[in-house]
């Protein structure tokens, strides 16, 4: 047994010990802050790891009580520590709108099921519950499946921090992915949405929407600065978010590959090239009223366009012109359907959605595929065909 003694002799107690357990597992003994009659509580966790990664745990307990900043983790809630993670690690790892919707997940199935539980007491049956009564309410498998995601997370924190021995989100089984075949029109009706859309207030930016197969967030925060129309080319490099509470946000693209570089085809240029002429205009007509923003696609005066006018404005043509309900996002889809249609690359079509992987472009568009196979098939069986031998 060891002995970890603090150097400020004019603290009480302030000393603790660690023991092993067993191979790589060691007990931390030492004492808490004194309560308001002046009585410390012997406090104990088990942590995994080397003796000096013991030891150095232990160091930083007694600092925390010393200088008051420990936390009895045994009385702490689930509640209470996510709220303590999101304010602490989410608020300084994950973008803004990330950590927004950590806490809505917290707030909505998080605390109202587990969050008065103890989560040292936390276990997985508990947690499987709450996966159990989600699909009861009706909420989808994806819904659940971003809980546990974010359970696990945090819980690994936790256990990082040597608050809690084990993760146990990580033994509750979450549901499978559902397979959903997206909406999609078909080219004809995918014609006439641009037709009607034209002249419209956002129909350029329809028609890029289906040119290019960027998010709607990209799109609205795409700037001129990122768009080289010599060369042909945009980089998508920031998006543009309203998030409740902060209003309109920059940010970072989705994911690492969600940052990248797409070529565009002649009749982009030419609409960007259109787009550039009419901002001109207008910036002429509003004179000193004119926000030089940047943005590629702004409102009359210059300024930032909110993407959920772009969605409200999509559905609201929808519904006007009869058309087979679907959101702006399916803009996203026919560029990667049409695509794909046309014989394209699932690899390439999925580095121009910026897709963290091939597979989830696979997985998404899988009903495009069966018949790209049976093409591919004939297409090898028409190579091989031999001509007919003269006599």
């Amino acid at each position: 047994m060891d002995r970890i003694h603090q150097t400020n002799p004019s603290k009480s107690r302030r000393q603790g010990t660690v023991n092993q357990r067993y191979k790589g597992s060691w007990e931390l003994k030492w004492y808490g802050p004194a309560d308001q009659n002046g009585n410390q509580k012997r406090i104990s966790e088990t942590v995994r790891g080397t003796k000096k990664e013991a030891e150095k745990i232990l160091r930083e307990r007694l600092l925390s009580v010393d200088n008051g900043s420990f936390v009895d983790k045994s009385k702490e809630t689930v509640s209470e520590f996510m709220n303590r993670w999101l304010e602490t690690y989410a608020a300084t790892n994950v973008t803004l709108r990330t950590a927004h919707g950590y806490e809505g997940y917290s707030r909505r199935y998080i605390n109202p099921a587990i969050g008065k539980v103890a989560l040292q007491s936390l276990t997985p049956s508990q947690v499987q519950k709450v996966y159990a009564d989600m699909l009861e309410r009706g909420l989808s498998n994806t819904t659940v499946l971003h809980l546990h995601r974010l359970l696990k997370e945090a819980l690994g924190h936790a256990v990082k921090w040597g608050i809690i021995a084990r993760n146990v989100a990580e033994a509750a089984s979450p549901p499978r992915p559902e397979q959903k075949q997206m909406p999609m029109w078909d080219v004809p009706t995918i014609i006439d949405f641009l037709e009607l859309s034209h002249g419209t207030r956002f129909g350029h930016i329809h028609e890029f929407a289906v040119l290019t197969g960027l998010r709607r967030s990209e799109i609205c925060g795409l700037k001129w600065e990122s768009v080289d129309l010599e060369a042909g080319s945009l980089s998508v490099v920031a998006t543009l978010q309203r998030i409740k509470g902060h209003g309109l946000v920059t940010g970072t693209p989705k994911t690492k590959r969600s940052r990248r570089t797409v070529d565009l085809a002649p009749e982009t240029i030419d609409l960007l090239r259109t787009i550039r002429g009419g901002q001109m205009a207008q910036q002429l007509e509003y004179g000193s009223v004119w926000l030089n923003t940047g943005y590629v696609f702004t409102d009359f005066d210059g300024s930032p366009l909110a993407p959920d006018w772009l969605s409200k404005d999509f559905c609201g043509l929808v519904r006007a012109h009869g058309l087979p309900q679907l959101t702006f996002h399916g803009l996203r889809h026919a560029f990667a359907t049409l695509g794909l249609k046309a014989g394209i690359s699932p690899k390439v079509v999925s580095e121009a959605l910026g897709h963290s992987s091939v597979g989830i472009t696979l997985d998404i568009y899988s009903h495009v595929l069966p018949n790209m196979q049976n093409e591919l098939s004939q297409a090898v069986a028409n190579l091989l065909k031999r001509k007919p031998q003269t006599t």
